[in-house]
């Protein structure tokens, strides 16, 4: 094995002190002696605490080569591939393009065994690194240790960097007025209509078909694009006054949106954001932002918080009031619900007592 470290002292200072010059890096350090018998110690010495740990990793590769011959061989990119096969969908697609991203250029070829704490910190700290890094190389990371791949974390809990989202909130009505009156297109100015109205996901909307409009009932039936490998899925939206309103105004047969359903995401997006600058609307509403709209909506309207989960499909709580959080929760003073309560027991009251004729 390769010493670490050589013994170093300027060619033009024959009595100089010595230097320690690192074989890889070519960086010096002083050994603080002018004396060679007692500089060639102290290289000893550097170089014998540099082998150790270096000895004894690659003992430990002998002895995990004989329990699993691939271990020492396996990189960030294998891990990669395994999560891949068990995502469908948007997230599939999510997680593969953070694989092929900038920041994740050196760490898919690195293996596992090698991988130190520079590594994935040059990842969350690429200048193309962003909130979803930070969260997708934690996926990696805690899968790599789950598996058993990974003997202990590369990069210590405390030690990854706090995710900061951006603030997002829900765009409110004098906005969405405002970028209807500058939307030409009738059927995108009908496509953020019914975002207003539902507060479903842009690709929802945007696969709306007139089959999913049961007229009968009263209600829009389709399975949510996100979560259609799931059982809770389905999304059903009963239609009122202002729904059947736009709803009519759509094709009664085939795609509600024939032209938007061919669209990217981030072509419809493209499209608002020009409809949201010649509105002069300020930067930050996007057409999620619909979706966050309608849920401070249902607070301040006193929606109960588990019908309006249902409605915007949504099974955590937690999630439900993030979308919510910007909107102010207004309570109805207490002698509205005591008016209630009296006229509850007046109607009981009037029940229970029996008719003068029955009496006699």
């Amino acid at each position: 094995m390769q010493d670490k470290y050589r013994l170093y002292r300027r060619s033009n200072r024959a009595q100089g002190t010595f230097y320690a010059q690192n074989c890889e890096t070519g960086a010096r350090e002083s050994l603080g002696t002018k004396r060679k018998a007692e500089a060639e110690k102290l290289l000893r010495a550097k170089n014998e605490a540099a082998e150790q740990p270096a000895f004894n990793r690659e003992m430990a590769k002998v002895y995990l080569r004989a329990q699993d011959p691939v271990f020492c061989g396996r990189t960030w990119q294998d891990v990669a591939t395994l999560i891949d096969t068990a995502y469908e969908g948007a997230t599939k697609k999510r997680f593969a393009k953070f694989v092929k991203s900038a920041p994740m250029g050196a760490l898919r070829k690195i293996r596992l065994v090698d991988t130190t704490a520079d590594d994935m910190l040059a990842v969350l700290t690429h200048e193309r690194a962003g909130v979803s890094t930070n969260v997708q190389l934690r996926i990696l990371h805690n899968r790599a240790l789950d598996l058993g791949w990974l003997l202990h974390p590369a990069l210590s809990r405390k030690a990854w960097p706090k995710l900061k989202y951006r603030k997002r909130r829900g765009i409110i009505d004098d906005e969405h007025q405002r970028i209807l009156a500058v939307t030409e297109r009738q059927d995108f100015r009908l496509f953020l209509e019914l975002l207003w109205e539902t507060g479903g996901s842009q690709t929802d909307i945007a696969s709306l078909r007139a089959e999913d409009v049961d007229w009968q009932n009263r209600r829009i039936f389709y399975e949510r694009v996100k979560l259609e490998h799931r059982s809770q899925g389905r999304a059903c939206i009963a239609i009122g006054m202002k729904l059947e309103h736009i709803l009519k105004a759509l094709p009664s047969s085939g795609p509600l949106f024939p032209r938007l359903i061919k669209q990217s995401e981030g072509t419809r997006a493209a499209i608002f954001w020009k409809r949201r600058r010649d509105a002069k609307v300020e930067i930050g509403v996007v057409l999620h932002s619909y979706r966050y709209a309608w849920a401070e909506r249902a607070q301040k309207a006193g929606m109960p918080e588990r019908e309006a989960m249902a409605h915007l499909g949504h099974g955590s709580k937690a999630v439900h009031r993030a979308y919510a959080r910007s909107a102010d929760r207004v309570t109805l003073p207490l002698e509205h619900y005591e008016a209630i309560r009296d006229a509850k027991m007046i109607s009981l009251n009037a029940g229970l007592e029996k008719p003068a004729s029955e009496a006699a």
